[in-house]
């Protein structure tokens, strides 16, 4: 192709780009999120993007975010949605107003309809020094009355036209429509295969409790979530690893088997020492052990890591450990 043609052709392009209007560009693409918990509509350039992953760590889970990216030119929209494993109330929008206006923005309700209820928070300030910069978030009360979460971001090149996206994202908000999964929190037993292969976990959750798990070639984490209210500040962490290679936890906060307190327990016919750690500078409170189980596979370390702000959580997650079962499908 000749100078001057390539010259046209790309003068174009960028005049097609930049011609767009946000404001009235079609929302024709309708993308899941959070694995079917709602749909919404983008332009027809966006597209769902699973954030990477180096070789060692396992693909994010597709229950717990989402991302989806288009790009106009060198400006960039990124939205990300993201499971908090929260519970919503009547009183929902007004404990996110106070929340977030905390962190310089402003809250309303966008949508009731359907067993759906959005709230949307706009930020009054933006901070260029950040790559990725928030435009708009949204809150969205699903029919089984969990909340998640929906963030809008632009790049540095997008701020000459960041009321457009802040107009084009409040529209794709808008677009929200129920999905077909919901979250059970009902107490209930669980199987899972442990690493593909003919040994399985059964897992007896309590009310208010789900599982997710993240794989890779050679290991698996089991990820126990408790959902809470808006505004509760008792949490709890749960993981099982089954692999070779597990971490211990408290090595990310310089502490050794020295610094720990022994406690003793089970897990399925193991004898265990838990090992029990209250973090630096913290109300975290940590209690993990790695357990060899040839029973499963050969070679196969369980590592198990209790985390909580309150002595009650680590008991409750222990009693869910106790009572994990190995069956032989």
């Amino acid at each position: 192709m000749r100078p001057f043609l390539v010259l046209i052709f790309s003068s174009s392009i960028c005049v097609q780009i930049h011609a767009q209007s946000l404001d009235t560009m079609e929302l024709v693409n309708k993308q899941s999120i959070l694995n079917g918990k709602a749909w919404f509509s983008f332009p027809a350039s966006a597209k769902n993007v699973p954030r990477s992953v180096d070789i060692m760590s396992a693909d994010h889970n597709a229950n717990e975010e989402t991302r989806i990216i288009m790009d106009l030119g060198d400006r960039r929209l990124v939205v990300f949605a993201k499971e908090i494993y929260t519970l919503g109330d009547k009183n929902l929008g007004e404990k996110l107003a106070d929340k977030m206006n905390q962190f310089g923005y402003k809250t309303r309700q966008l949508m009731d309809k359907d067993s759906l209820v959005a709230i949307i928070s706009t930020p009054t300030t933006f901070d260029t020094s950040q790559n990725a910069i928030p435009v708009n978030t949204l809150f969205v009360k699903t029919q089984d009355n969990t909340v998640f979460r929906i963030d809008a971001y632009i790049n540095k090149p997008a701020m000459d036209k960041r009321e457009g996206f802040q107009k084009l994202t409040e529209r794709i908000f808008h677009s929200l429509l129920k999905g077909t999964r919901t979250n059970q929190r009902n107490a209930r037993t669980e199987t899972y295969p442990i690493l593909h292969g003919k040994k399985s976990f059964v897992f007896a959750l309590p009310e208010g409790y789900c599982v997710t798990l993240d794989e890779k070639y050679d290991f698996g984490v089991f990820k126990f979530h408790r959902y809470a209210a808006f505004g509760d500040t008792n949490w709890v962490s749960l993981t099982i690893y089954t692999g070779d290679y597990p971490s211990y936890f408290h090595n990310d906060y310089n502490l050794t088997d020295k610094d720990a307190e022994t406690t003793k327990g089970k897990f399925i016919s193991k004898k265990v020492k838990w090992l029990n750690y209250r973090l630096p500078n913290s109300t975290t409170l940590l209690r993990e052990q790695k357990i060899p189980y040839d029973e499963i596979e050969k070679g196969i370390i369980v590592h198990i890591a209790m985390m909580g702000n309150s002595q009650a959580g680590i008991d409750e997650l222990s009693r869910i450990v106790e009572n994990v079962k190995l069956i032989k499908e």
